[in-house]
């Protein structure tokens, strides 16, 4: 219940932004797009400062990295799930598909922190690319019709009064 009065908080504060509603639509999309990078504890920095640079709304992308960010680890590993499956690269080596019946999950206990660390880092950050750049061409698209729709019908309401 705390997310969907999280999620209700977020939509009004963005709905009520006075900018155009492309910026503003810029703006969450690159926010979004910003929780899927390796950058988790910067994001919001990031995402305000790009945005700003690149003339998008900056409070809109500062919100959506804030909102998003309880949805990090499962963009990480989305990353790592797109990642694996483009590159054919998973946790223990590259992957063929004869040899895929034998693969196992399970790291080997002799595997240190950093070398499973080296051995993901390829595949997330491709699947960190791809995933943000789709995740942000969605959130621009969406969000930009949902923005308009709602203009327009808070403008029909103030002509009827």
């Amino acid at each position: 219940m705390r997310l969907i009065q999280h999620a209700k908080e977020y939509y009004a504060k963005v709905m009520e932004i006075p900018d155009s509603s492309k910026k503003i639509a810029q703006g969450v999309a690159l926010g979004t797009a910003l929780d899927f990078l390796p950058i988790p504890f910067i994001s919001i920095f990031v995402a305000y400062v790009l945005a700003r640079l690149v003339g998008f709304n900056s409070g809109a992308a500062v919100l959506a990295a804030i909102f998003f960010k309880w949805a990090v680890p499962f963009f990480f590993a989305l990353n790592y799930m797109v990642g694996s499956f483009i590159t054919g690269v998973l946790l223990g080596g590259a992957v063929d598909n004869a040899a895929l019946p034998a693969y196992s999950v399970t790291p080997d206990i002799d595997l240190n922190f950093w070398s499973k660390l080296k051995q993901i880092g390829y595949p997330f950050l491709i699947g960190s690319a791809i995933n943000s750049l789709l995740a942000g061409t969605l959130i621009y698209t969406l969000f930009s019709r949902v923005l308009e729709r709602h203009r327009e019908r808070r403008k029909r309401e103030k002509e009827i009064r």
